[in-house]
């Protein structure tokens, strides 16, 4: 149990590492996203997936980053509060949200445990975070605490690393490595560290949403849907190119 809470803290400690270097280049994408036609169609994907209400919705953005969640639904008149294990995520978000001009409340995160009290929210929202999860139970059944009965949480992911245990996804994978290669397509040039961090995280490990539709519900959520591959909807031609091997999903669960 000690040794697999230890390796639960080095994971995160390393893809905490991960985003401090990336917190300035993943701003400046989000900021060009908010620039263009894709903002428009995360903002619609997020409001018709969210609970109806006649007021404003109370939200948590997990994971927030430099905030493009939280600028979204901020502008469209909602309370929302960003958290965040990284600290110059944090900056970068409280800065965009100057430059945008909307208020929202950014906190650090130390750990799994969200600091709020239980039923604080309509709507809890997360994007690419759950397969960094080293202890994803304990993460699933803080996001249900603290959801109110009716609220839903709203998390967008992708099988970004089953292809360590998959031979299928690893063929395609590095077919659409060489496609990207040929055409000039982005490389990560940390994509070896990447890897290694992926293997010690259990959510690699399974075909999602699969898993997700499976068992998130013992997680205290009523009823658990998805909507799979948004990529010709939410990327542009060349991400389409760089993500044709992974397939973003949006998983909806209600409480």
């Amino acid at each position: 149990m000690q040794e697999e809470k230890q390796k639960a803290q080095t994971c995160t400690q390393d893809m905490t590492e991960y985003w401090v270097e990336r917190s300035y280049s993943y701003s400046q994408q989000v900021r060009g996203q908010m620039a263009s036609d894709r903002r428009d169609i995360w903002e619609g994907i997020l409001l018709d997936n969210a609970p109806k209400q006649d007021r404003p919705l109370r939200v948590l953005d997990v994971g927030t980053g430099p905030g493009f969640f939280s600028l979204l639904l901020a502008q469209k008149g909602h309370r929302v509060t960003g958290v965040d294990l990284s600290g110059d995520m944090l900056d970068r978000a409280r800065e965009n949200a100057q430059y945008y001009g909307v208020e929202a409340e950014f906190l650090h995160l130390d750990g799994g445990d969200l600091p709020f009290a239980d039923e604080s929210f309509d709507l809890v929202i997360s994007r690419d975070v759950t397969w960094t999860l080293p202890e994803p139970a304990q993460v699933f059944q803080e996001w249900s605490r603290v959801t109110r009965p009716g609220g839903r949480v709203l998390y967008f992911d992708a099988n970004w690393y089953h292809y360590l245990y998959n031979p299928d996804f690893r063929r395609t994978h590095e077919e659409n490595q060489r496609i990207c290669r040929e055409k000039g397509g982005f490389q990560y040039d940390k994509a070896d560290v990447m890897e290694e961090i992926a293997r010690d995280l259990p959510m690699s490990k399974w075909l999602r949403p699969h898993w997700d539709i499976r068992h998130v519900p013992a997680f205290g959520f009523s009823q658990v849907t998805a909507i799979e591959n948004l990529n010709p909807i939410i990327y542009t031609e060349m991400e389409r190119m760089q993500y044709q091997s992974k397939q973003e999903f949006l998983v909806i669960a209600e409480k």
